[in-house]
């Protein structure tokens, strides 16, 4: 039975965050409903709901330092186990126990020190620690109610505000890391990844660059789109979306569960596919209904005279489990023909795009009686949809954007990379690739405007690949060579890019630019400090002394890492300094 607890003057159920436990409390109460003796039925489900929830491993209510200290106390714990052993299979076997026993998959290396190197370092427990709890957290907020269009849409509000915190922390680390590359240019770490794709208005630029580059190739092969929305089962909902009640048909899955049930289907439709020799090309986009459950967005292009066998074949698949439920043909899937005169494909998914990177397109953020979300004192909405989403996106690993049937999109920001000279004499469809990546802009000295003469073009580069649905056989690739690099847990040999090659001919290489960055500054001379013992000048000082080296090459103290990977919010859920409290933080219950 769940453990009632009163803290801060409030009755709450113990081994929940407050905010959930007062409330889990106040539904126990209500489901009581003042019987004495035998307990209702839906008090006994509701119990047994909790029961389950807080018998975690890690306790749901955990702070980040806890964690910190959970993964200090297991690293210590394998070592050792590992110093009581001699023979590597042995120790291996024994942290593989231990490392299962707590929750977390086994480290996918077959080196048997970097393996053992993994299981006694406690940043790379803390770094499970951190994934395993977090999925936890989300989904015994999803099973009682927390994350829905009533309580806190796509994640529960805890998730996203620790993710939030998170990404303000990791921009004020980058801003503070400074490197320097071998032509001499210093940049901070966080002007280096504004530059890339991790910049959001990068990233859905790039995005709507490849859609638009699709949806031209389609213009040009005759073939229509077709918008596509794919759903799970209602099993797979935790919470009913109009009343905002639990769903009493909930199985239980996790959002990872319930991608990984889209994703099976999807596999059943694209063999149909190809077993009826349609070959769609397009995207997919995965985001979150409100309680947390994914749903696919699909974008393809196909032509005109099979988008009935499409329709066909996807409702087939769709409603082959549970497909005779009340809702299902209606819920589970629907299919838009894109008509031409209403707009072009990629401005039809733009407001996806836009909802699940960064909010750009989407419009006004309303809440359930429509009214716009005022913005605070300095413009910020709190908790924005595109925040959520994101949110949602990270604790559960799910990848939001998917290409179908196009070239590789690493080949093209590969060719970004290649300098001119460097495809010089390269056969015509490389320097038709090579041309259709390079964006050429020009920079007004009066006004400091910059004014586009080239355009990148997608569709281009798609023409110089070969075309789309060509699987393995596109024409130009990464060139990469295999490397062992220093990393933190020794040697690893990995394959670094270093330019694109063509298929035809493959001995010849189109090297691209890469610089070598480091980290600015070097270290400073350690010098002997100013005290009551040696404040004297060198002529009364002892002699070994006179004769000492005080210059060394000391690396500078940096605990920018150890910051950027606390969560201070913890230090919110303390009140009064609880001795009893600090001390089961320290050595445990």
């Amino acid at each position: 039975m769940p453990i009632i607890q009163q803290e801060n003057g409030r009755k709450t159920v113990a081994g929940l965050p407050l905010r959930w436990g007062v409330r889990a409390y106040e539904e126990l109460r209500r489901a009581q409903d003042g019987v004495i003796g035998p307990m209702p039925a839906r008090y006994k489900k509701l119990a047994a709901l909790l029961d389950e929830v807080t018998g975690a491993p890690l306790p749901l209510d955990a702070t980040d330092a806890q964690l910190c200290i959970y993964a200090q106390r297991y690293a210590d714990e394998c070592a050792t186990q590992a110093g009581m052993l001699h023979d590597l299979k042995a120790i291996r076997a024994r942290l593989a126990w231990m490392v299962v026993n707590r929750g977390l998959a086994v480290p996918a290396v077959a080196d048997d020190r970097q393996f053992m190197l993994r299981c006694v370092d406690a940043a790379w427990w803390r770094r499970n620690l951190r994934r395993v709890h977090g999925r936890a957290f989300e989904h015994a907020a999803i099973r009682l109610g927390f994350v829905s269009s009533r309580t806190g849409a796509y994640a529960s509000n805890e998730t996203v505000a620790r993710r939030i915190a998170q990404n303000v922390r990791n921009a004020a680390a980058l801003r503070t890391v400074m490197m320097v590359n071998e032509d001499g240019q210093e940049y901070s770490l966080a002007d280096l990844a504004a530059k890339g794709v991790g910049n959001k208005a990068i990233r859905r630029g790039e995005l709507m660059l490849r859609m638009a580059g699709c949806e031209e190739i389609a213009n040009e092969l005759g073939h229509v789109g077709v918008f596509v929305t794919l759903t799970c089962p209602s099993k797979f909902h935790a919470v009913l979306s109009k009343s905002g009640l639990l769903n009493p048909n909930y199985n239980g899955a996790t959002p990872r569960e319930a991608q990984a049930y889209l994703s099976k289907v999807w596999q059943c439709i694209r063999a149909k596919n190809g077993r009826d020799n349609v070959l769609p090309y397009g995207f997919r986009i995965a985001e979150p209904h409100h309680d947390g459950c994914p749903h696919w967005h699909i974008l393809m292009f196909v032509p005109a005279h099979k988008v009935r066998r499409v329709k066909l074949t996807l409702a087939a698949y769709a409603l082959a489990e549970d497909g005779d439920e009340p809702g299902a043909k209606r819920n589970r899937l629907k299919v838009v023909r894109i008509e031409a005169g209403k707009g072009t494909a990629a401005g039809y998914i733009a407001k996806y795009v836009g909802k699940n990177i960064d909010g750009e397109h989407v419009g006004d953020q309303l809440d359930r009686d429509g009214n716009v979300i005022e913005t605070d004192l300095v413009g910020d909405q709190v908790m924005r949809a595109s925040q959520r989403v994101e949110a949602w996106a990270s604790a559960w690993g799910i990848r939001q954007f998917q290409p179908i049937g196009q070239p590789p999109v690493t080949v093209w920001r590969e060719l970004r990379r290649v300098k001119a000279e460097a495809v010089e004499g390269a056969p015509q469809h490389v320097m038709d690739a090579w041309n259709a990546c390079q964006r050429v802009t020009v920079t007004d000295p009066d006004t400091g405007e910059v004014v586009t003469l080239q355009a990148a073009n997608y569709a281009s580069y798609i023409r110089a690949q070969g075309g789309v649905n060509v699987g393995r056989r596109y024409a130009i690739g990464v060139a990469e060579k295999v490397e062992e690099r220093e990393g933190r847990y020794g040697l690893a040999t990995r394959p670094m890019p270093i330019g694109i090659y063509c298929r035809q001919a493959p001995d010849a290489l189109y090297a691209s630019t890469r610089h070598q960055w480091k980290r600015a500054g070097g270290a400073v001379p350690a010098c002997r400090p100013w005290s009551s013992v040696n404040n004297c000048t060198v002529d009364y000082a002892p002699a070994w002394e006179a004769q000492a080296e005080w210059t060394a090459d000391i690396a500078p103290f940096d605990d920018t890492a150890y910051f950027a990977g606390f969560d201070f919010a913890c230090f919110d859920q303390f009140g009064d300094f609880n001795p009893d409290h600090f001390k089961e933080m320290q050595y445990g219950k």
